[in-house]
């Protein structure tokens, strides 16, 4: 006969009531208490598994529950009528502090290389897979909103515009790409230039006041376009969703006190996975003016350009999002290259 304390509640009462357990030597299990007397076999509660020193829950027919920290009795009514070899191996396992803290490493160590390494080749090959549709479907709505929050109309005279433009189609023309490129111009955020992941690039006024030739504009619009080939805004899209994911299913909880801890790597990884994209953007940018005979130091001179006037302005409203690498790394390229000439 076995016998030990619990405390037994009826799925009624948030109150519980101690009860003394007995358990016969052919597994009859007998719960008696005040106002409490239920019997039924061993077998047919539902134990949890031990956790350190935590109570363990006994789950009943009756859908009633008991609580008790009698781990030396329960384990030996497990070990004889229940408990499954697994189970016995994982609590071994739980029991010794170096394998726990080996699990952790490894767990740690699986999490780090899925975010550095698996989710962005994962997310690479998903992107671009998955039909020109989706990235349009992605952009829907996003220009409207940067147009009625943050743009303002274009103030280029018609004529810049159109010269351009008709740069820019000769450009995307022959590209083998299937996404529907279009130039627009508008203005209110700087010295800028962005790429949407259906092929919109959009440029500002600011931008083109401040070149002093087209090659520097075109410049700009071959490393957009090197975005929008690289899938680089579905990549972004679908990493920081299986990163939420990911960290949601080793925490637990993301939402929970220990939540603002586990998103500081999202915040970091994504700054990593941004300077990634440029750089790769960078290089199509590269490639593409060298097979066009284009002078290389027109990306130079605009960045710098650029990078200029956001030191001007650290205040605008995309200096929060700057992620990109350092102004001199992102030139050296270019720069070599018409030394090299």
């Amino acid at each position: 006969m076995m016998k030990f304390d619990a405390t037994y509640y009826d799925g009624i009462h948030p109150v519980g009531k101690t009860v003394t357990v007995l358990v016969s030597d052919k597994g009859k299990t007998n719960f008696i208490g005040p106002e409490v007397s239920y019997s039924c076999r061993w077998q047919d509660l539902n134990v949890s598994n031990q956790l350190g020193n935590t109570v363990r829950s006994l789950q009943l027919p009756n859908g009633a529950k008991c609580e008790t920290d009698a781990h030396q009795q329960i384990n030996q009514l497990e070990d004889q009528y229940s408990r499954s070899i697994f189970s016995q191996y994982l609590h071994g396992l739980e029991s010794r502090w170096h394998y726990v803290l080996l699990a952790s490493v490894v767990v740690v160590g699986f999490t780090w290389s899925m975010i550095v390494y698996g989710i962005p080749s994962l997310a690479k090959t998903v992107a671009h897979a998955l039909p020109v549709s989706v990235d349009e479907r992605l952009t829907d709505g996003t220009l409207s909103i940067l147009d009625e929050k943050i743009l303002k109309t274009s103030e280029l005279d018609l004529k810049t515009q159109q010269r351009l433009q008709n740069k820019f189609s000769i450009m995307v023309e022959n590209s083998q790409d299937e996404h529907s490129y279009q130039l627009l111009f508008r203005k209110g955020v700087g010295v800028n230039a962005f790429a949407l992941p259906s092929g919109h690039i959009v440029v500002t006024d600011e931008l083109v006041e401040v070149v002093d030739s087209d090659d520097e504009v075109l410049a700009v619009l071959a490393h957009e376009i090197g975005h929008v080939v690289h899938e680089h805004g579905l990549r972004s899209v679908l990493q920081s969703s299986a990163v939420v994911l990911l960290l949601t299913a080793v925490t637990g909880d993301i939402g929970s006190a220990s939540g603002f801890s586990a998103a500081m790597p999202i915040i970091l990884l994504e700054t990593s996975y941004s300077r990634k994209f440029e750089l790769e953007a960078d290089r199509y940018a590269l490639d593409y003016m060298q097979a066009h005979n284009m002078d290389t130091n027109s990306f130079a001179t605009i960045l710098q350009k650029i990078t200029g006037q956001e030191e001007e302005h650290e205040n605008s409203v995309f200096s929060y999002l700057s992620t990109h690498p350092a102004t001199q790394e992102r030139i050296q390229p270019f720069i070599d290259n018409r030394l090299s000439k």
